[in-house]
């Protein structure tokens, strides 16, 4: 099997389970606005990643102009979202959380047009995005893709810590309740570590897509 197919293919799998399981977080009844806007996001991402890795394949069907105006009015939003007041949810620690997603969401959805032209570029066609295996090396700036690397690279290496650090959540004391009620599915779509998980795994999968640049 050939590499860059390969990578292709699993970047495919786990971007567009990662971007289905954001989507599918939408039709949570409990879900506050301020998570539904960074489901949304994370969904729109990781499903364009995985349409972008496609070897071959629906990728390089996507017109550039799609790419650019879909992901341009994401990024414009995100960062408006990130850095706007009121911006966040409501108030305190948990807005400044929420807006800090954002920007990092901002940073995402302006590296998907940066792919886009990029490889649309070294392609010598500006009517197509290729797949993977049209991202060669030398195409893009540089100094762009290394500093999107280091950002990249660096947040999901924190993001892994973080969640490897995070406390366990306490036991409920004997007696006082009975354990947590609710379907399997019900509680992974609202178990508070996915959506970190999710943004970590989105990391590493923009990494590796710069890195086939």
């Amino acid at each position: 099997m050939h590499g860059p197919a390969a990578v292709g293919w699993l970047l495919t799998g786990l971007m567009g389970a990662t971007g289905l399981y954001c989507l599918v977080r939408l039709v949570r009844r409990t879900a506050s606005r301020a998570e539904r806007e960074l489901d949304a996001s994370e969904a729109l991402k990781g499903l364009g990643m995985a349409a972008m890795a496609v070897p071959l394949g629906l990728g390089r069907q996507v017109p550039l102009a799609v790419w650019v105006v879909l992901f341009g009015v994401a990024a414009v939003w995100s960062l408006g979202a990130g850095l706007l007041p009121g911006g966040g949810a409501s108030g305190g620690r948990e807005s400044g959380g929420h807006r800090g997603h954002h920007l990092y969401h901002g940073v995402g959805h302006l590296a998907m047009v940066y792919m886009a032209v990029a490889t649309a570029a070294g392609a010598g066609t500006s009517a197509a995005m290729p797949g993977m295996a049209g991202m060669s090396a030398g195409v893009g700036s540089p100094l762009v893709t290394g500093a999107l690397l280091v950002f990249f690279g660096g947040y999901a290496v924190l993001a892994g810590a973080r969640l490897i650090a995070a406390p366990a959540p306490a036991a409920a004391p004997a007696g006082l309740g009975a354990p947590q009620r609710g379907s399997v599915a019900s509680r992974l779509l609202g178990a508070p570590e996915l959506p970190q998980a999710c943004r970590m795994v989105l990391g590493m999968g923009m990494f590796t897509m710069l890195l086939a640049m």
